[in-house]
């Protein structure tokens, strides 16, 4: 049986400032802005919980993955994902 590849959700900050997460899975690519990092790591880790299987990686100005994390929610919890 074959995995379902698992939804990456990549937390950035551009080059004006604003924090980005990017939501790239096998069914959707979604962008969400934000003033803070936190309120950017907030929402990645919600949209994770909130789904079976996910990593949440921040990365850095060239690309590289600066700390990751894999959440596997046998039942994903009850958090509503704007």
């Amino acid at each position: 049986m074959r995995e379902e590849p698992r939804p990456l959700l990549n937390v950035t900050l551009s080059k004006d400032g604003v924090w980005s997460v990017n939501e790239r899975g096998p069914s959707r690519v979604a962008v969400a802005y934000f003033p803070s990092k936190w309120g950017a790591l907030r929402h990645a880790v919600r949209v994770a919980r909130a789904k079976p299987r996910c990593r949440v990686a921040v990365l850095e100005d060239g690309g590289a993955v600066r700390v990751a994390h894999d959440y596997d929610n046998p039942v994903p919890a009850s958090v509503e994902a704007p």
